[in-house]
């Protein structure tokens, strides 16, 4: 468990991934649901459908992650749940890990 998460620490959050693309190595397209342990979709949260690309580069691979959503309210209501600062905190921590010695 991640101590910095605040008022959010130790309490439990599900979701549940169904791809629809699977194009490998350079593309994966699924959508991510806000669920319940059970993998039941929470119906009154939006969905996001979110495109990965990987492009190889000189020393490495880009990623590329490409959120969308069915409307601008849907998009307003992951904003106004920190969805930005969440996602930049995954980012982070990937980046941390990849830098980090690999035994």
């Amino acid at each position: 468990m991640d101590r910095t998460q605040g008022e959010f620490y130790g309490m439990e959050s599900w979701g549940l991934g169904i791809y629809g693309e699977i194009d490998a190595p350079e593309r994966l397209v699924y959508t991510d649901y806000f669920s319940d342990a059970d993998a039941n979709i929470n119906e009154n949260m939006p969905p996001t459908r979110v495109t990965l690309t990987f492009e190889e580069v000189e020393g490495g691979t880009k990623v590329t992650n490409r959120a969308s959503y069915g409307s601008e309210e849907a998009l307003k209501t992951v904003l106004e749940m920190g969805m930005l600062q969440g996602m930049t905190e995954t980012w982070e921590r990937l980046a941390e890990y990849l830098d980090s010695p690999q035994d």
